[in-house]
């Protein structure tokens, strides 16, 4: 846990710096949310295959109840509507905590378990975040990736692996200075910005307006 927290003070740190120094840099006018995701390569965790297609994009933060709430309740409603198969979704780890940050590594420790290991965290919000000690948290949070196939070689590997760390600062920290991301959930709509949990039939209604234009 001391090292969970030296690690998270010390990217706490570099966010307020490179905020300071990219404060004047590009912005949501001259970088396209398209060239966001091709240079930092970012996959959907939700990819359509239709010819009409509209990009929703979420900087989401695994210890936000409306985050686990969206994907919890209005992404399933999603998946139930007409608008559900031209949507390319992509989901943008941005911690707010300690155990959030220590759930972003795992996520990206295996592409090949990240969207089950999403759905399993926020599935189980309610359970690993009343746990009693940060110890339990970790557990808790190892356990989603172990039970989804991520070996635990694997898992102990990527939570030294700094580099990775530092590809969670630099999206975090260009989310803050290019989209003006504040907060948890928000959402870029074929580069719209909506913010917080909204009804499923809002974002429909956002999707059916992208789609016609």
């Amino acid at each position: 846990m001391k090292i969970l927290i030296k690690s998270y003070m010390r990217i706490i740190s570099l966010i307020l710096v490179w905020g300071v120094l990219f404060l004047n840099s590009a912005t949501s006018k001259n970088y396209e949310y398209k060239q966001y995701i091709e240079d930092n390569n970012i996959e959907p965790l939700i990819r359509s295959s239709e010819e009409i297609q509209v990009d929703i994009i979420e900087f989401s933060s695994f210890s936000c109840s409306y985050c686990a709430e969206f994907h919890n309740q209005t992404l399933q409603e999603l998946k139930e509507s007409s608008v559900y198969k031209n949507i390319n979704f992509y989901l943008i780890d941005f911690p707010l905590n300690q155990a959030a940050f220590y759930g972003s590594i795992v996520a990206n420790c295996s592409k090949n378990v990240r969207s089950s290991y999403v759905d399993s965290v926020y599935e189980n919000y309610d359970v690993w975040t009343k746990a009693s000690s940060g110890e339990e948290i970790i557990e808790l949070l190892n356990s989603y990736g172990l039970q989804h196939g991520l070996e635990d070689e694997e898992l102990q590997s990527c939570l030294k692996d700094e580099d990775s760390h530092n590809r969670l600062l630099s999206l975090q920290v260009d989310a803050q200075n290019i989209f003006g991301v504040e907060s948890t959930p928000t959402f870029l709509i074929n580069g719209e910005k909506v913010q917080g949990n909204r009804p499923a039939s809002e974002f429909i209604k956002i999707i059916k307006k992208k789609l016609n234009n």
